[in-house]
């Protein structure tokens, strides 16, 4: 029996996340550098008709597998209602997917933007080694930017912008470059669930040894 109950205290803490810490950044260090110059999203002056707007996402790959805790991105407001909505988005294909988690962002700072604290209240697993999207726009209302990462010889934008004209969502477009918004995620360490399972596997041996 206390075999059995070592085994399963070994399994729980195998399911209990660690501290990790970064596990995505485009930042250049030292001083987490970008800019200066930024993207224009959201209900930009380039668009003529009332609430067209443009959304930008920037494709991140998690260093570990991990419960995502905080974003950080060089968010700011220029004209409109203090407001953005941004996203956590799976990928599909080598654009942005489905919505993991949405967050509605209020009180946010005049350009050039210091990096913006989003506090994930879903914690969701992200797993190492797959792409996911964090995405931002003004909407129909507010003109934003998101300022860029550091500029390091390859001008030519690698985010993904989706257009939403009269109402209507157009297809993402993928930048074919490596420039895109500046954005830090950080998480707790997550077992991966090939550990998990070897664990559970282990435990559920020594239970059945035990009991025929």
């Amino acid at each position: 029996m206390t075999r059995i109950f070592l085994w399963g205290t070994m399994l729980l803490l195998a399911a209990v996340p660690t501290q990790a810490g970064i596990i995505f950044s485009n930042l250049i260090e030292p001083g987490d550098q970008y800019g200066p110059d930024a993207t224009g999203i959201g209900h930009t002056p380039a668009f003529s008709n009332p609430g067209d707007y443009v959304t930008y996402g920037v494709r991140f790959v998690p260093s570990l597998t991990a419960q995502l805790t905080t974003i950080q991105a060089p968010l700011a407001v220029v004209s409109g209602p203090n407001q953005m909505q941004a996203f956590l988005m799976s990928d599909a294909g080598g654009v942005p997917g489905n919505i993991i988690e949405s967050f509605s962002l209020t009180n946010l700072p005049a350009p050039p933007g210091p990096l913006v604290m989003i506090t994930s209240l879903l914690d969701p697993v992200v797993l190492a080694g797959d792409p996911y999207w964090f995405v931002a726009t003004g909407g129909p209302s507010t003109f934003s930017f998101w300022t860029l990462n550091l500029f390091q010889g390859d001008s030519n934008d690698g985010g993904a912008t989706q257009l939403t004209l009269g109402g209507v969502p157009q297809p993402w477009i993928a930048g074919s470059g490596t420039r895109t918004g500046a954005l830090q995620v950080s998480g707790d360490a997550a077992p991966e669930p090939a550990t998990i399972a070897m664990f559970a596997c282990a435990a559920m041996a020594l239970f059945i040894k035990k009991i025929v």
